[in-house]
């Protein structure tokens, strides 16, 4: 390779290895701090996460903590844990996945414990029920539009019904905000060991329709968690998600609280679905699976070696000679002489030419066969005389004279 093509090619490798090796490194970090999944995800590290909670429960002696990045309705050995769903959004809770809900009522049935929390908000009074169904005036005016959208609405209700289950009138609790911005929650059933009271980061509350739930907490006087069994398992909805954080579990943290969500079960699932995170298997996830990375790798060397190839010399350069390929004073005929002087020698160009001629002579219009013998004895004459006498061009007279004379 020439020394001036060698230090830019160095030169773009080094450059581009540092920009890999950055690239990887940030995300590596980022990664590692959590901050790409949602809030209240188990994989994050900074104070809105709950990997804190998550790895305290793993250094339990007896206590099996996993995560479930699989949806609900494919999870298996469910029904003996503790499943915990944080941060959960208002509107999925209303319009939750009817797979994900049969899933959750067979882990409850089964024995399991679901623990949902939502996600802390300072809003407002959601807008009641009888003021949606109320009429737009304007649509009064036309009766055709509003009986256009009536239908309509009829129509996305149906496919409603069909995909989403509200659980909100399923498990018979509705939800609302209050308009106490800053207040505490205060314990409302006699639980033992539960503190007696907790500091509260969202207005909303829980509001139960049927006797089967129970208020443990209340703030400014709604239901802030509650609890009830289903089936051999309970069900647990409670507002906040603060202290569960990891911010929480530093600067205020309720160890009691903690343990009595987790109930008598030794099995702690953490649920990342209903945050979106999802496994998602692609060509990554099967050449991990197997164990095809290093081949992959391979290929990759493989290719970056062949580009250095086209555009790199593995032998010295050489100068080439400058001479002119053809000589513009010499004809074919001269081209042929030389051709004929480099291949064929002195003494061996009679016996050549009778080869041809021999192969030759059946297809032309005469049939000289019978020249033959008396070329053949020319040559012999030709090629019995010492090197030094022998002539060609004498010879090759008296083969053509023979013609001739025929």
């Amino acid at each position: 390779m020439h020394k001036g093509r060698l230090f830019p090619s160095l030169f773009l490798l080094t450059v581009t290895g540092l920009f890999l090796y950055g690239v990887t490194h940030l995300l590596a970090l980022r990664f590692e701090k959590g901050d790409a999944y949602p809030p209240y995800s188990s994989f994050r590290a900074d104070p809105l996460g709950t990997k804190a909670f998550y790895e305290a429960l793993c250094l339990l002696p007896g206590v099996e903590t996993t995560r479930n990045v699989d949806p609900l309705q494919k999870a298996s050995g469910l029904s003996d844990a503790a499943l915990f769903l944080f941060g959960l959004q208002g509107s999925h809770f209303s319009a939750m996945e009817q797979a994900s809900v049969k899933a959750l009522e067979d882990v409850a049935l089964g024995g399991g414990r679901i623990v949902i929390s939502f996600f802390p908000t300072k809003g407002q009074p959601a807008p009641r029920s009888e003021d949606k169904g109320k009429k737009d005036p304007r649509l009064e005016e036309n009766p055709d539009k509003q009986k256009d959208k009536e239908k309509d609405q009829e129509e996305e209700q149906g496919l409603y019904r069909k995909e989403y289950v509200d659980l909100s009138k399923r498990w018979s609790v509705e939800t609302g905000f209050s308009k106490e911005k800053s207040a505490e929650a205060s314990l409302s059933a006699p639980e033992k060991n539960l503190p007696a009271t907790l500091a509260w980061h969202s207005t909303l509350f829980l509001e139960p329709h049927d006797d089967a739930w129970r208020t443990v907490y209340v703030r400014a006087g709604k239901p802030v968690l509650i609890e009830r069994s289903f089936g051999k398992g309970s069900i647990v909805l409670f507002s906040d998600s603060f202290f569960l954080s990891n911010e929480a579990m530093k600067s205020k943290r309720y160890s009691h609280l903690l343990s009595w969500l987790c109930g008598a079960h030794k099995k702690i699932v953490f649920d990342e679905t209903h945050l979106g995170v999802r496994k998602s298997p692609g060509i990554a996830t099967l050449l991990r699976k197997y164990g095809l990375a290093p081949f992959l790798i391979s290929l990759l060397v493989l290719a970056l070696l062949a580009i250095w190839k086209q555009s790199a010399r593995f032998v010295p350069a050489y100068e080439e000679d400058e001479q002119a390929l053809v000589d513009p004073g010499k004809d074919s005929s001269t081209g042929l002489t030389n051709l004929l002087h480099r291949n064929i020698s002195l003494h061996d160009i009679l016996p050549a030419c009778l080869e041809e001629w021999k192969r030759s002579f059946t297809h032309g219009k005469q049939n000289l066969s019978g020249l033959l013998p008396r070329i053949q004895e020319i040559i012999a004459e030709h090629r019995a005389q010492p090197r030094k006498n022998r002539n060609p061009v004498l010879a090759y007279r008296k083969i053509s004279a023979l013609r001739t004379r025929r």
